[in-house]
């Protein structure tokens, strides 16, 4: 019996929040990118940019957008905070769950705290904040040995007794990002209109032709011309580019007090 097999390419898990065909759907209605040999522009650079300006955004509002494991952030210790109230772990990414938090001297583990300590906020929106709290509970809590913390190593309580500070002390592990139906609009919203300033650019270029502005045709008598805005210094969609840059810039204004928190340190 003859069988047909058919081989494609196919990408899954990439991380990416807004597919090519919603980018084009959403914010490039209309518009075609086309070189003069018929090729169309690809999915794959479509893609490029919209990953680019995901990481852009990600880093400026200091959080990320898919759900995934942090493996390991290491914060450093104080002893004051440590001995007169329940420590807080200050964060680089909001915390969805704890997974492990480790006291490391060095390349010693010295302390393993149990799940039941992990606190953390929490709310229905998602959006975490960047700390990790240790609150204890139990009532064999502080036992060597004991089925609720564990401290290990030759010297298991040095780094608490004879320094005040500990760099990169504590070892956490913990997940942060969103669910996929829970990636905020608004966000998602930055995130096309940055990935396709970059497309109408080239879009532009390609009305008339790669660094053409206008072009006339003349048969005896009779004559016609065609212009763009496409100039040197401006590009075809440069309306809607400015536009795009003057509400990505208000919008960040706003995600920025939503998403944003007031770094401080202990002295």
């Amino acid at each position: 019996m003859p069988q047909l097999t058919l081989i494609g390419k196919y990408k899954k898990n990439t991380g990416i929040v807004i597919s090519p065909d919603e980018l084009w759907s959403l914010y490039l209605y209309g518009v075609n990118i086309q070189s003069q040999d018929g090729t169309d522009y690809s999915n794959e650079n479509i893609r490029f940019n919209i990953i680019r300006a995901q990481t852009e955004i990600e880093n400026v509002l200091k959080i990320k957008l898919t759900k995934q494991l942090i493996e390991t952030e290491r914060l450093s210790y104080n002893r004051d905070e440590y001995w007169w109230q329940f420590p807080i772990l200050k964060t680089k990414w909001p915390v969805r769950s704890v997974q492990t938090v480790i006291g490391m001297l060095n390349k010693i583990e010295q302390i393993v705290f149990p799940t039941s300590w992990f606190s953390y906020h929490e709310n229905q929106e998602q959006t975490n904040k960047r700390r990790i709290s240790l609150v204890p509970t139990g009532s064999a809590t502080g036992t060597q040995g004991s089925g609720d913390m564990i401290l290990a190593g030759i010297t298991s309580q040095i780094g608490f007794q004879r320094f005040s500070t500990i760099p990169d002390y504590w070892d956490v592990q913990y997940t942060t990002g969103f669910d996929y139906d829970k990636i905020p609009y608004d966000v998602l919203d930055v995130i096309g209109k940055l990935a396709s300033i970059g497309l109408f650019n080239i879009a532009g270029d390609l009305i008339l032709g790669a660094g053409i502005a206008s072009q006339s045709l003349s048969v005896d008598s009779l004559s016609q011309s065609l212009s763009s805005t496409s100039s040197a210094t401006n590009s075809g969609y440069g309306a809607r580019i400015v536009q795009y840059n003057k509400e990505i810039k208000e919008s960040l204004q706003r995600l920025k007090h939503i998403y944003g928190e007031i770094d401080f340190i202990i002295m």
